[in-house]
């Protein structure tokens, strides 16, 4: 299903795969210049006044109406359990729970609710994994994060949509997603693939919620992938 033209995303992203699509996106609008352009800006999401600060910015941008606030923010490499300092684990909690809870309470006052009439609700889309569930002491600081960052989500679904009519959407992938050292990507963890199998459905999800109250009841929170 084909999504609606001239909405909004803003994605609040960190590590090394976002310096990637970043230049993706560049090289991009110079082959397409019609293309739907790509913002960006630089922010430390370790710093909740630089994240609020690149918020606001970035919804100037788009007239104060942002369609879906996507966070994707967490430092993701192993950290083994006995020699994680204090100093490493409050700058990735910082990261992934403390910044995402800023997000959301920002998304609130800028979330386009101006399609709610014909059906279709502003979303909260938090990427997440299984590690809340299954801990694994060498990626210790990311599973304590990932944990924190989910109870958040859980907490966010059960205010956003019933107090700001904002759905609350969670792509859970299971498995890393690390490039094969001869190239290319195990299926499941090819990012396109990912996009196109976890990400996209809640993009067309959310615009079909329908105008009665059985499309919110209906609406799935978490998808793993």
């Amino acid at each position: 299903m084909p999504l609606n033209p001239n909405r909004h995303i803003i994605i609040v992203g960190a590590g090394p795969f976002i310096s990637r699509s970043l230049t993706y996106a560049a090289e991009t609008e110079k082959l397409y210049p019609s293309a739907t352009p790509v913002l960006t800006r630089t922010t430390d999401a370790s710093d909740p006044s630089s994240l609020l600060s690149t918020l606001y910015w970035a919804a100037s941008q788009l007239n104060g109406k942002v369609d879906v606030l996507c966070y994707n923010a967490a430092v993701v490499g192993p950290t083994d359990l006995m020699s994680l300092t204090p100093e490493v684990l409050t700058t990735d909690f910082k990261i992934a729970a403390v910044s995402l809870l800023v997000a959301g309470q920002w998304f609130p006052k800028h979330a386009n609710k101006d399609h709610i009439p014909t059906g279709e609700y502003p979303l909260l889309l938090v990427t997440g994994g299984v590690l809340d569930k299954n801990p694994m002491p060498s990626y210790s600081s990311l599973s304590a994060a990932n944990s924190a960052s989910q109870n958040l989500t859980d907490q966010f679904s059960q205010v956003l949509t019933s107090e700001h009519n904002i759905l609350v959407g969670q792509p859970l992938v299971a498995q890393p997603i690390i490039p094969n050292q001869e190239g290319g990507w195990p299926t499941k963890s090819d990012p396109e693939v990912i996009v196109k199998e976890v990400f996209l459905p809640f993009l067309e999800a959310r615009e079909s919620i329908g105008v009665n109250v059985e499309g919110i009841k209906g609406w799935i929170r978490d998808q793993v992938w």
